[in-house]
């Protein structure tokens, strides 16, 4: 950490509410030079690699309306300010949505699982867990100005609700279906992934993938999935249509077509297990 960022730190103004709100009042009154942290450890990683804090940081750790888990007959809720080791731990989760469970598991190394939080995984819209969550069908409930329940695609896509505060993530259940995440990288460790995929085969017969990396925003892949669904699809050609569709992008350390294969591969042994030609 640069001795630039090292003294803004220590000048950060930390705002505490304990109220939806009081924070969302916070944040406009003070915007641009604020933002909003619950774990905080994106913005250690955004800090470590040089970037300039804002002025003012808003807590949203005292907000009680952003914690608590529950279920229904159809779907899980869990409140933004859930740890993802909590994620990982909670009986209730692990019953009722096992694959959300395993993923935590791969998310990050242990030390940052018991301080990130799936709300700043999620508002960071470039989070491992976006994918998967993508494939299940998640909705958010945010804040702005009212509560607002929106789907997780929606809500990555549009700027209408671009300050608005994630509160929980609605995920229905996934039973009698497959549902597969992989996280590819390095090693497992507070660093960027080389690539995430995640796959969901439908009762119906149907399908949904999504895939992303460290960043940028996840996305469905569209036109994949329709040339699965097509009668008689040709491996070679679904192959090089993930290869087209794949969102990836380069940096210092690896290329996009890099990332476009490894996560190919991974989603066609999949897709081959199902049943492929």
């Amino acid at each position: 950490m640069n001795g630039q960022v090292t003294k803004a730190r220590m000048n950060i103004q930390l705002w505490r509410p304990t109220a939806l709100d009081e924070a969302y009042s916070l944040l406009e009154k003070l915007a641009p030079d604020v933002c909003a942290a619950s774990g905080s450890t994106l913005l250690q990683l955004q800090w470590d690699k040089g970037t300039l804090p804002k002025q003012h940081l808003v807590s949203l750790e005292g907000i009680d309306e952003m914690r608590g888990i529950s279920a229904s007959d159809t779907h899980v809720s869990i409140g933004a300010l859930t740890s993802l080791n909590e994620c990982r731990k909670n009986p209730l989760i692990k019953r009722a949505l096992g694959c959300f469970s395993d993923a935590a598991s791969a998310v990050a190394a242990p030390g940052i699982r018991s301080r990130a939080t799936i709300g700043g995984n999620i508002a960071s819209k470039i989070g491992d867990f976006i994918p998967l969550l993508l494939v299940l069908g998640a909705e958010l409930i945010v804040y702005q100005k009212e509560l607002i329940r929106l789907p997780l695609g929606a809500w990555l896509s549009e700027e209408d609700f671009r300050t608005a505060i994630v509160t929980r993530v609605i995920i229905p259940r996934a039973e009698g279906e497959r549902v597969f995440y992989h996280k590819l990288g390095r090693r497992q460790a507070f660093t960027g992934a080389v690539a995430v995929a995640a796959g969901r085969f439908l009762k119906d017969g149907g399908i949904r993938l999504a895939a992303g990396h460290a960043d940028i925003t996840p996305r469905r892949l569209l036109d994949s999935e329709a040339k699965w669904m097509a009668p008689g699809w040709d491996s070679h050609e679904l192959y090089k249509t993930l290869i087209h569709e794949l969102p990836f992008s380069s940096d210092a350390f690896m290329s996009a077509a890099y990332r476009k294969k490894a996560a190919a591969n991974v989603i066609m042994a999949e897709l081959m297990a199902e049943g492929g030609e």
